[in-house]
């Protein structure tokens, strides 16, 4: 396998298909980028709440965060209902987008791959037929997802202290360690489900069975581990910016009596920020994906050799 030709033209493939960003990423990245956000903003002021940074005062971040809900929706229920409802499309969007986009992007990839004549609009379509297996997919692998261990050791140091968290860090290391496992064995199964269109169980041993199979090609998996390692890196620096705008605009202007001011300025450079991220983290979305799809077609359509035939004859088809 060529890696340098699969890098170049997935990269040539995404500079020249950049509809397929507008389409399919740069909306699950803007609103992943709004919901991560809102989650290291509630882990930052948890954790502030919590005992290890002060006393303990009888209420954490979470109760507070109902007692106000609850003031302000007595207070402004119109309003209050527009915001719920708003908040549960984003919520539905979050969970829902970014799976119908994957099963979009993988086919449309792989068909334009293969010469077929396809325009982005018809992803749709392929978006809707593969949803429900990737999902259930996705619900599957959740629990060995780093996020969600992260989600799961956050809330035992908040609740139950430092103390307990060292009793529960070999268990968690090894949690890790085999769901890493599993995520690297499932690498295809996405693949499998979309463009081969097996099951999900089926396509999770297929998956397995090709990973031990072309373990040799293990350099391209670390190469493509190092770009997404580096895209989460950069969303997490721009989360962790884009809040930090805010506040500082606000705080600063707020000394010369233009909070508001300070308010507006920094939601707009938040808003740029944002939107900065989301199309760069929609290009590596696109780039990445290219990738996988590429290098699948590649091992999946190379013929196996068994014990049984001669070298020189040509081999069977899988």
């Amino acid at each position: 396998m060529n890696y340098k030709e699969i890098i170049r033209d997935a990269w040539r493939f995404t500079q020249t298909n950049k509809p397929l960003m507008w389409w399919y990423a740069f909306v699950p990245e803007f609103i992943g980028l709004l919901v991560g956000i809102c989650y290291v903003m509630y882990q930052v002021l948890s954790f502030w709440k919590s005992p290890i940074f002060r006393e303990y005062h009888g209420s954490s971040f979470t109760s507070d965060v109902i007692i106000y809900l609850s003031s302000f929706l007595s207070s402004q229920p119109s309003l209050g209902i527009i915001l719920i409802v708003l908040v549960a499309i984003i919520v539905l969007f979050y969970f829902t987008l970014p799976i119908f986009s994957k099963g979009a992007l993988v086919q449309l990839i792989a068909r334009k791959r293969n010469g077929q004549m396809v325009k982005p609009v018809e992803g749709i379509s392929f978006g809707f037929l593969h949803f429900l297996p990737l999902f259930e997919y996705h619900l599957i692998i959740r629990t060995f997802s780093l996020f969600g261990l992260l989600t799961e050791a956050s809330f035992v140091i908040r609740n139950l202290g430092t103390g307990a968290f060292e009793i529960l860090l070999i268990p968690f290391i090894l949690i890790l360690a085999v769901g890493l496992l599993l995520l690297l064995l499932f690498t295809y199964s996405e693949y499998f489900i979309i463009i081969d269109e097996k099951q999900v169980i089926e396509s999770m041993g297929a998956s397995s069975k090709l990973v031990i199979r072309h373990w040799q090609h293990t350099i391209l998996m670390l190469m493509l581990m190092v770009l997404i390692t580096l895209r989460i890196f950069l969303n997490i620096i721009l989360v962790l910016l884009i809040p930090s705008v805010i506040i500082i605009s606000t705080g600063i202007l707020a000394a010369f009596a233009l909070a508001k001011i300070g308010l507006i300025v920094g939601c707009v450079m938040a808003l740029i920020g944002m939107y900065f991220s989301a199309y760069l983290g929609g290009i590596l979305q696109v780039f990445s994906t290219a990738v996988w799809v590429f290098t699948f077609l590649e091992l999946t359509t190379a013929a196996e050799i068994s014990a049984r035939e001669s070298a020189r004859e040509p081999a069977k088809e899988s």
